[in-house]
């Protein structure tokens, strides 16, 4: 009894929002490719360093770039070009060593890129219909972890044997129409409930701030907070020499040192794979740049360094370790939900279980649809006269 009722819970909910679930899963497995894909695309901009040749100076490298430049970032690679951003939308790639400018973005794979991020949070709408878009992907994600739990009740067999099992945990690849759906369905959630139950719950965190406000504080406690680079701790503000802003106006910063600024913070934490410098206005007295040692998404393994803008000094480092539980908590959440957080391989996996759960949608509503066909030939079939 409680099987059924089960059954047609999971049958409900699984044709309410399986549509959508099969556009997030679709768009979470391309969204897992998107760093990888965007790296090997920048390849093709790649320079050959001059033997013995310096790289220019970072503010040579932002007039060549004939952008109003707010940042620029540099790869530990010494054949990637700086990206010069101006904003959050126009960059160019320079040549670090000539000033060439290479390429100018955003171009065509971004672009793209960014449509499947805007479907994948908010089906691509804009203005006020994001916030309520955004709703609709979070009740999504709690109609996913709910079959997810529901899931296994329904896919473990009764009773349960060797031979049910194997039946259950295996894919068998000679079965056709409802017996492959049945077995794919039950065989690939069995092996990716898991997963997916950290993703779609870390889904649901990141869709309702409220929820979110509530379970950072528990998360946060057990998220570890190890300092990067190892032995690295928090700089005290120098508060000689710092600019000051009075009613005339702010008083000019002596001349920055961006170069001085940039190698400090390679020698700040040696395994660096990108800088993010943070161009200062000419009233600041600091230079800000992001030290990240991994990928995009791993801020346990990144910084933000805070240097005199003159000498290049340090004078504050703020890593993940600083920030708060809560803090702390939303980002890994954040970034557990696309497997980020464990780098490349978690990534991948966080794919590769979005294409899992594809493939149960899929063949979910195959078998929903040879139900309903049945159910409906039923009730058109003659009935059959009893004989006398």
């Amino acid at each position: 009894m409680i099987r059924t009722i089960v059954f047609w819970l999971h049958l409900t909910v699984a044709v309410a929002a399986g549509l959508v679930i099969l556009m997030l899963a679709a768009t979470g497995a391309v969204l897992s490719l998107e760093e990888t894909v965007t790296g090997l695309a920048e390849r093709r901009h790649f320079v050959a360093a001059p033997e013995g040749a310096q790289r220019l100076r970072p503010e040579g490298v932002a007039l060549a770039a004939g952008l109003v430049a707010t940042s620029l970032s540099y790869s530990s690679d010494p054949r990637a070009a700086v990206r010069v951003h101006e904003g959050q939308d126009l960059h160019a790639l320079v040549d670090p060593y000539t000033g060439q400018v290479l390429g100018r973005g955003p171009g065509g794979l971004e672009r793209f890129f960014e449509g499947v991020h805007n479907w994948h949070r908010w089906f691509n709408v804009s203005g006020s219909s994001v916030r309520r878009a955004r709703a609709v992907t979070g009740a999504v994600n709690v109609a996913f972890l709910f079959l997810l739990l529901t899931g296994p009740i329904l896919w473990f067999p009764r009773p349960v044997t060797r031979r049910s099992l194997a039946r259950a945990l295996l894919l068998r690849p000679r079965a056709k129409g409802a017996a492959r759906d049945l077995n794919w369905h039950q065989t690939v959630g069995i092996w990716s409930v898991l997963p997916l139950a950290v993703i779609a719950a870390t889904g649901v965190a990141t869709s309702y701030p409220a929820l979110g406000d509530r379970v950072y504080p528990v998360v946060g406690s057990a998220v570890p907070a190890a300092a990067w680079p190892a032995g690295s701790e928090s700089a005290e503000p120098e508060s000689e020499g710092v600019g000051t802003e009075g009613e005339e106006g702010a008083a000019r910063a002596p001349d920055p040192d961006l170069r001085a600024a940039l190698a400090t913070a390679e020698a700040w934490a040696p395994e660096w794979k990108t800088l993010i410098l943070h161009m200062p206005r000419p009233t600041d007295a600091e230079v800000r740049v992001e030290v990240h040692g991994g990928r995009a998404g791993q801020p346990q393994r990144a910084g933000l360094l805070t240097l005199d803008t003159a000498t290049g000094s340090v004078r504050a480092w703020e890593s993940f370790a600083d920030d708060t539980p809560a803090r702390r908590a939303q980002q890994f959440l954040r970034y557990a939900h696309t497997g980020e957080y464990w780098g490349l391989p978690g990534q991948l996996l966080a794919g590769l279980f979005s294409l899992a759960a594809a493939l149960m949608v899929w063949t979910g509503l195959s078998l929903a649809v040879r139900r309903l066909r049945r159910f409906v030939g039923l009730r058109r079939a003659p009935p059959t006269s009893g004989t006398a």
